[in-house]
């Protein structure tokens, strides 16, 4: 960390670095993984400087008080040296160090750790719970779980003799694994149902702090909840949680996508405006707030790092490279093309890759949208991620460019097969239901440039039919949170825009380029207000609920019939599903058509910009 002294923060890391030790297993529970600990810890404190300033390693003044109250624990009980329960049980008395800030800022209740801390007894060989795991005959469990998801899953319901998972819960595109259980006492009594999400520590812990943070004080009352701290094993890089929900009495609980044929594709767009609408509207979409924005801010996040560079280990001339550093000036940009050489300064540690030794970084400051953008991946890393942590500054790092986004982007066009040049500026579409359209694989460079006139509210951040259960009564309940955050208010809907059409549109429709033209050109009616073209009454039917969330979107508009801000985020929305090979292939093809429908609509419709507007400092450097 380059510190030239010992502070507390040191000494509490030494704690949470001994394996099975007293304040590992205090914080793990609490749901806590002492790793993530360990990192928010280092991002509170920062790196120090390279230059030295005085020699030796000298204990700060808050560090030996720690060590004194330490010493005379270790007195009192006729002992000449301080062990592990001495320091900790010092750092918590203390309460006021840098590590004891972050810990209660975690949600750890001190009260509790300080009573642990005095009586907790370690026992290495204390059994596991051991949870029978039984699979309804709807499960198909073939190469689904691994040992770590039995394990998190057996410890999540430890206090259950068995548990019966019914079905698994899809539609998302991170990767997690998120299950239906339904826990089981002895005696064979079984408890409501509760859905399941196992992931990486971090993004779980992440999304546990956004659910308190954005959430827990806006739901309705009746709506899946985050009852209890994350489950993180000692050992694995996964963890998990689990929302309590109320499912119809003898039915597991249902992601939307699977109630959309039950409910009916007909009455699906009433149900989005009359249950998930109504029942989330007041609290969040409808408390709105004016919102100007420059588009990047929002939503460059979405899309491929903006560079993939190849740490170089041989010297650069500093003149033989293309200085980025934080904040960023855009037009430096423009000329970077594959084999140049990039000099990062100032960039944030957003995501470390241990198993490719690689790194994430992004901008680091701003709203939560902000930090996330401008993200470049670097990989060939001598040590890998080793040493570095989410959150840390790196002052500067040299790579050659493996891959632009727009590489990124033309590859994951070309692997649709078009029928048109897929590096063209303008697409010619003839028989896919437009004469021809801007590509968006180089028209959104332009479009993250504007400003637009918004508004901001509490969103969900991932609103797809997949994180939309049905309850009794056809009621609405959310799950997955890991997004949810303040941010601008027609994001949700794009994105969900973008599931209807993918996941309920499309599979009616087929798989083919002239079938995502017949959908492009019933979307191209509702861009124009018009009535659904019956060019299929299957595909008709099913647009309507598509209409349904336009419906929505009109009065969420900040300017009235202002559509430009909807279709900025409609665009690029479309644009990141299009790299998503988790989707199916006639979806991705529709998704591409929809982002550059999207854009041509604000090309003949272009948000209204002041002529003098500037953007923040925070946006470009001076140069």
């Amino acid at each position: 960390m380059q510190h030239y002294y010992i502070g507390v923060e040191h000494l509490f890391v030494a704690l949470l670095e001994i394996q099975g030790g007293l304040a590992r297993s205090l914080l793990e529970a609490q749901g806590l993984a002492p790793e993530y600990v360990i990192d928010a810890v280092r991002r509170k404190i920062g790196k120090g400087s390279q230059r030295r300033l005085w020699a030796g390693t000298p204990y700060t003044p808050r560090a030996n008080v720690v060590i004194n109250i330490a010493q005379d624990l270790a007195s009192g009980d006729g002992r000449t040296e301080i062990n592990e329960r001495d320091l900790l049980i010092a750092i918590v008395e203390e309460a006021d160090s840098m590590p004891a800030r972050v810990v209660r800022a975690l949600g750890v209740d001190f009260n509790r750790l300080a009573e642990m801390a005095r009586t907790h007894v370690l026992n290495d060989k204390a059994p596991q719970p051991y949870v029978h795991v039984e699979f309804s005959s709807a499960f198909d469990y073939t190469n689904s779980l691994n040992h770590e998801h039995l394990l998190i899953l057996r410890r999540m319901f430890h206090n259950y003799s068995r548990i019966r998972i019914e079905s698994r819960l899809t539609g998302g595109y991170s990767g997690a694994l998120v299950l239906v259980v339904t826990p089981i006492h002895a005696d064979s009594r079984e408890d409501a149902a509760i859905v399941v999400k196992i992931d990486d520590q971090e993004s779980i812990l992440d999304e546990e702090r956004r659910y308190e943070t954005h959430i827990r004080g806006t739901l309705p009352p009746l709506t899946a909840r985050l009852e209890n701290k994350p489950v993180t094993p000692e050992g694995s890089s996964l963890a998990g949680l689990g929302y309590s929900i109320v499912a119809k009495p003898g039915k597991a609980p249902q992601d939307l996508r699977a109630a959309a044929a039950e409910i009916g594709v007909n009455r699906l767009g009433d149900w989005l405006r009359d249950q998930l609408f109504a029942h989330f509207g007041r609290a969040w979409w409808q408390q709105q707030r004016p919102f100007r924005f420059q588009v990047w801010t929002e939503y460059d996040w979405l899309l491929p790092p903006l560079l993939t560079l190849h740490v170089t280990p041989d010297y650069v001339e500093p003149g033989s490279t293309h200085l980025l550093r934080v904040p960023i000036s855009r037009s430096r940009m423009a000329p970077i093309v594959p084999g140049d050489y990039v000099t990062l300064e100032n960039f944030t540690v957003q995501r470390t890759y241990p198993d490719r030794n690689a790194l994430q970084v992004s901008l680091g400051r701003g709203s939560e949208s902000t930090r996330r953008a401008y993200k470049i991946e670097i990989t060939g890393l001598d040590s890998g991620s080793a040493g570095h942590y989410r959150g840390e500054v790196l002052e500067r790092i040299v790579g050659q460019v493996w891959k632009t986004r727009r590489e990124w982007l033309l590859a994951a066009v070309e692997a649709l097969e078009p029928p048109f040049a897929a590096d063209a500026q303008v697409l010619q579409l003839d028989g896919l239901g437009q004469h021809e359209l801007p590509n968006p694989v180089f028209a959104h460079e332009t479009l993250l440039q504007y400003h637009i006139s918004g508004s901001t509210s509490k969103i969900h951040g991932d609103l797809h039919l997949g994180n939309i259960l049905i309850g009794p009564g056809n009621s609405a309940f959310l799950i997955d949170f890991a997004q949810s955050r303040d941010g601008h208010t027609l994001f949700d809907w794009a994105t969900l825009e973008v599931s209807l059409l993918s996941e309920v549109v499309m599979p009616v429709a087929g798989n083919t380029w002239s079938d995502a033209g017949l959908v492009l050109t019933c979307v191209a009616a509702l861009n124009a207000h018009d009535s659904i073209p019956d060019l299929d009454p299957a595909v008709s039917e099913t647009m309507s609920a598509v209409a349904a969330i336009r419906d929505i979107v009109n009065e969420l508009l900040a300017i009235p019939s202002n559509w430009a801000e909807y279709y900025v985020a409609l665009s690029l929305c479309a644009l990141r599903a299009v790299t998503w090979h988790t989707m199916s292939l006639g979806a991705r093809r529709l998704m591409f058509l929809i982002s550059a429908l999207a854009i041509d609509e604000l090309h003949r419709r272009p948000p209204q910009v002041s002529e003098t507007e500037t953007p923040s400092p925070d946006e470009t450097d001076a140069a």
